[in-house]
């Protein structure tokens, strides 16, 4: 008993073979220009990412901030961008009150929220009862009572190299 190998189909019976994707613009992009960022001054970034897994919403956090990085219009030193913290936007909300003054929107200089970045300056007005607080604690408070209760808001620490002398 004679045992043939197995032949090769015929190149019209074979499957095409996949073809490699071509690289792909990138989806996210940063903010618009460098907003208050000053060369040498960290700069505060809070993503709000809509997922329910931990691990997919920091990997798309971190996407986030790698379009930043790129697009932000400053060389920024990537190897000291760090994550600062991480909490769900319902545990944020427990506490949060309508702002009065600036309060933590005074750390934050950009927010990622729906794919949209804010900057102070250049974001929505304050409400006509704003209680006297800037438009920018308002963007903050509404970034945060906006989001799903199960998004995951992150804040991130980016240092724009100091100018060259």
């Amino acid at each position: 008993m004679s045992h043939d190998a197995p032949q090769q189909p015929r190149r019209s019976q074979q499957r095409p073979s996949p073809q490699r994707p071509r690289s792909a613009p990138h989806p996210k992009h940063g903010p618009s220009g460098p907003g208050r960022m000053a060369p040498g001054r960290r700069t505060t970034v809070m993503v709000v990412v809509d997922r329910e897994e931990p691990e997919h919403a920091l990997r798309e956090s971190m996407e986030w901030v790698q379009a930043f990085e790129r697009d932000c219009g400053l060389v920024l030193d990537t190897d000291a961008t760090e994550l600062y913290g991480v909490a769900l936007a319902a545990d944020l909300k427990d506490s949060l009150q309508p702002p009065r003054d600036g309060s933590v929107a005074d750390y934050l200089d950009f927010i990622c929220v729906d794919g949209r970045w804010l900057e102070p300056g250049g974001c929505p007005a304050a409400p006509p009862d704003s209680n006297g607080a800037p438009a920018w604690a308002w963007a903050y408070y509404e970034s945060v009572m906006g989001a799903p209760d199960h998004a995951y808001c992150t804040i991130w620490d980016l240092m724009p190299l100091p100018m060259a002398a």
